[in-house]
């Protein structure tokens, strides 16, 4: 199932994140070990006890995945394996690929715009992404609409970290 057919209500400006999160990994991502688990403890409290976990690639390339913090919640992963691989996959930012990822985006930006044509708020997200970039801003966060139909709470780790701790071969599609 792609993206798409799993998030109805995602906008252009989900996609991006997902991107650029599979683009970077969790670059925005905390530095102190401790504070990332007890955010992701605090964070476990808004999770519903009947969500059911999901695994995904945040983009097209696989680079990066999401771990819903279900599965701990639930207890199939140790917080302390999710904290570990999160922090282990998390690094600055390349300001030396910001230009390579803008060419990217609109790449990634016309696939949707051919298989989506009728996304909601296509045309004003895509102007807004495109705003942002022109100041030399990257980072987004989900839509409101999204965050109020998926309500998501996860963390991105590196497609080597999942494939370990999930003990699989990852081969789920985006698009």
């Amino acid at each position: 199932m792609s993206f798409l057919e799993r998030y109805p209500e995602a906008t252009l400006q989900d996609i991006y994140k997902g991107s650029f999160q599979d683009y970077f990994g969790p670059a925005h991502a905390l530095s102190n070990r401790e504070s990332v688990r007890r955010y992701i403890l605090s964070e476990m409290e808004q999770v519903a006890s009947e969500t059911e976990p999901t695994l995904e690639p945040c983009g097209w390339r696989t680079n990066y995945y999401r771990v819903d913090l279900a599965w701990v919640k639930s207890g199939a992963i140790d917080i302390d394996t999710l904290v570990d691989a999160f922090m282990a996959s998390a690094k600055d930012i390349d300001v030396t690929l910001l230009e390579s990822w803008q060419r990217e985006w609109n790449v990634i930006e016309a696939v949707v715009r051919s298989v989506a044509p009728t996304l909601p708020n296509l045309d004003n997200d895509s102007a807004a992404i495109a705003e942002m970039l022109d100041r030399g801003e990257y980072v987004v966060h989900h839509s409101d609409r999204f965050n109020a139909a998926y309500h998501p709470h996860y963390r991105i780790i590196s497609q080597n970290f999942a494939t370990k701790i999930f003990n699989e071969e990852l081969a789920l599609s985006y698009f």
